[in-house]
């Protein structure tokens, strides 16, 4: 009897401290139900993803639940955060969490992005504005195709007008909104503009105008990521040069600070745009960003080392690994040796009719341009000795060779992911990799550009 009693007594005591190790009241969840239709078979999940930018990361999981096949994802309840949600990071769309105690989102599984939420005022409210950006993004698109009409000057200030109208009218009501339009929306150039050499310069240096990217409400907020990967692209396409990109690129990193998750998304966000455009500055702010986090992963510096050896042979600016081998002489030679030079790596072998076809217009373009500069390393798919320099012989060829006369299984080949010949790199003077696969006319005006007539 005495021992019922201690435990009636000792029990409230206990559920207190299971609840309380803090001496504050237990955290209240977040409970959020999604219906996902189109699911691939077997998929019987589905995951939370806190938003980093390269480098997302699974925080929470949810199974499917019965009756009525949804799946339930939980979090503390917070200020409201953006979260990713999908079946993997690739798709999921964003969802807002952290004050509404119940949010339900229904979406296509091939078309997460396109979800929509129920019960919950701050995601409809996103989700409006999300709208809202498309169309004056569209809008802005339109009249800077018409730029050099100077009818579009006013529409384009009127524009610009409303974006800032809109960004201020969050500030009062949602200041994560705020945050969001600040940078997802971006001003407008119109030859009106005074003091820009022309648009690369101002988007370059007023791109994040609405911005405030050192407000520390930034701190891990996903769209600093997709804003400076629109920024890479938008530099890109208006043909920044790698000088130019560089000089504004840091002009925007110096707003933020260092140590923050603001930097990686922003440093994170340049890399993917870089990429997305193929611009050669790619390989050097992924090693930037490598080297900056890679004792702090969150998955991704693996996988951004894999992909940058994998697209070193054929991405422009990534060094080229150097090959070295067996010259018909039975001397070594190295591509290394070329340093100082444009150089063409062409890949073929004696074997070879449509490398045999090509051989001609190499000659001519080698004859034309070796005293300004270009050389070539011809590497053979050979495996007997004698046919490939007869080959040499007979196409007159008189740059450097090198083979190790394994065929297919050459290891020069396998070094470069040449699976098919004729094949070319074009290498620049230090280097790096200015382009694969110029041939024919091509090549010409290649080396036109680069080296002149």
């Amino acid at each position: 009897m005495k021992k019922w009693f201690l435990f009636l007594f000792l029990m409230p005591a206990l559920l207190w401290a299971q609840k309380n190790t803090s001496g504050k009241p237990a955290k209240s969840v977040v409970t959020l139900t999604c219906y996902i239709y189109g699911l691939p078979p077997g998929v019987d999940s589905i995951m939370l993803y806190e938003l980093n930018g390269l480098g997302n990361r699974a925080i929470a999981s949810g199974g499917r639940q019965m009756p009525d096949s949804s799946f339930v994802l939980t979090v503390p309840a917070s200020k409201s955060r953006i979260y990713g949600v999908g079946i993997n990071e690739l798709e999921a769309t964003k969802v807002i969490l952290g004050e509404e105690p119940q949010v339900k989102l229904y979406a296509q599984a091939q078309y997460m992005s396109l979800g929509r939420t129920t019960g919950s005022p701050i995601n409809t409210a996103n989700e409006k504005l999300q709208k809202q950006v498309a169309k004056l993004r569209e809008e802005g698109g339109q009249l800077r195709a018409k730029m050099a009409d100077k009818s579009a000057e006013k529409q384009i200030e009127a524009l610009n007008a409303q974006k800032t109208k809109l960004i201020d009218s969050l500030k009062a009501s949602n200041p994560l909104l705020a945050r969001t339009a600040s940078l997802l929306l971006f001003p407008d150039y119109s030859t009106a503009v005074k003091g820009y050499a022309g648009p690369s310069e101002f988007y370059g240096k007023e791109f994040f105008r609405y911005a405030n990217l050192a407000d520390p409400g930034m701190e891990g907020f996903p769209y600093v990521f997709e804003a400076f990967q629109q920024y890479a692209q938008i530099l890109t396409n208006l043909r920044a040069s790698k000088q130019e990109f560089d000089q504004w690129a840091q002009l925007q990193l110096a707003k933020i600070p260092q140590n923050s998750r603001t930097y990686r998304l922003a440093l994170g966000g340049l890399v993917s745009g870089l990429k997305a455009s193929n611009n050669p500055l790619y390989p050097d702010y992924s090693k930037k960003y490598m080297e900056r986090y890679k004792n702090d992963s969150y998955g991704e510096i693996a996988q951004m080392d894999y992909e940058m050896k994998r697209a070193g042979t054929s991405t422009p600016g990534f060094e080229a690994p150097d090959l070295v081998g067996m010259t018909p002489d039975s001397q070594s030679y190295s591509l290394s040796k070329l340093r100082g030079k444009i150089v063409l790596i062409d890949f073929w072998a004696s074997w070879c009719g449509p490398c045999r076809r090509e051989n001609p217009n190499v000659v001519k373009n080698y004859n034309k341009y070796k005293d300004k500069g270009f050389d070539i390393l011809g590497v053979s798919l050979d495996r007997e000795p004698n046919a490939w320099k007869k080959a040499i012989k007979d196409d007159g060829l008189p740059w450097h060779h090198i083979s190790d006369l394994k065929g297919w299984q050459s290891s020069h080949a396998a070094l470069y992911s040449v699976t098919s010949i004729p094949q070319t790199v074009l290498v620049d003077k230090d280097g790096k990799i200015l382009a694969r696969n110029v041939r024919g006319e091509q090549l010409g005006e290649k080396l036109k550009e680069l080296l002149g007539e």
